[in-house]
Order: structure tokens, then C-alpha cells, then sequence
């Protein structure tokens, strides 16, 4: 039988050693469904272009469960997890359009073949990613993975 979460109990209960690194994707083009998009927002940081000004990214959760890629990741599990961010060019509240203007939103969702349709219609739908492995940003001696384009499946 399991127990319930009990948050007050693991206060004061020893747990074993969390992980302090995430083994990033191997490098290498797959499928991945689009399950789950989010908008993030903010205002650029002091050593930004243009400190203070605002920003708005969309942001997509993958699924990748195409067994001869997940068959290289330690572990081997049935299914991998990423990220896909895109920034937004928007002009009063309304996502820019037109030539130069949101070219990454528009090949993710050409790549999704919904292009011109209700951003909602990106969840569920195929593309088809490559993925590129980096050093971390923040701490140069981890690399981790990213995913660099999408295109149809």
C-alpha cells in the first residue's frame, strides 16, 4: 500500500540525494508531439539591448517516444521530455505578423501544418525536431541539449 504525501512529515525525514545534473538528449533528429504550450513574460534584464522592455515568448513541451531515439538516452525510458522556446514579436498586445516577423513561430507552425490557424491547434500535432547539445550558459562544464529546428515530419 502506498502512503500519502504527506509534506509535514518529509520536513524532518531523511530522503536520499537528489539529482544535481540532468543527462542532457543525445544530438540527432526525431519526431515529437506537441502536448502542452505556455506563454511566458517579463521585462528584459539590466544587461539586455533594451533594459526594462518587455518581452513574451511562447513556450512548447515535447514528447518524443520514437523508440530507436529513446533507445539512446541512459535508461532507456519509453518516452523523453523537452522544451521548445519561441520569442514573440508583439505590437499593442497582438502577435506581429508580416515580412521579418515571427519567423520562428511561423516554421513551428508550418512544421505543425497549421500555419494561419488558432495557436491552440499546435497541441497534439507532430513535428519534427533536431537537437543540438550545448555548454550550459550559467555553468560552462555541463552541456546540455536543446532543441536548434523543427521541421515536418
Amino acid at each position: 500500500m502506498s502512503r500519502l504525501f504527506d509534506p509535514v512529515a518529509l520536513m524532518n525525514e531523511n530522503i536520499a540525494a537528489n539529482a544535481t545534473k540532468r543527462t542532457p538528449l543525445p544530438p540527432g533528429e526525431t519526431p515529437a508531439q506537441i502536448t502542452k504550450i505556455e506563454f511566458a513574460e517579463g521585462k528584459a534584464g539590466a544587461q539586455a539591448k533594451n533594459p526594462g522592455a518587455p518581452w513574451y515568448r511562447l513556450d512548447c513541451t515535447l514528447e518524443i517516444t520514437d523508440p530507436q531515439y529513446c533507445a539512446q538516452i541512459p535508461g532507456q525510458p519509453e518516452r523523453a521530455v523537452t522544451f521548445y522556446g519561441v520569442m514573440l514579436d508583439v505590437v499593442n498586445g497582438e502577435i506581429a505578423t508580416g515580412e521579418n516577423k515571427n519567423v520562428k513561430l511561423g516554421k513551428l507552425r508550418d512544421a505543425a501544418g497549421v500555419n494561419g490557424q488558432p495557436l491552440n491547434m499546435l497541441i497534439g500535432q507532430y513535428i519534427r525536431v533536431a537537437i543540438g547539445q550545448k555548454p550550459n550558459p550559467k555553468e560552462p562544464s555541463e552541456i546540455i541539449s536543446e532543441v536548434v529546428s523543427v521541421t515536418k515530419v
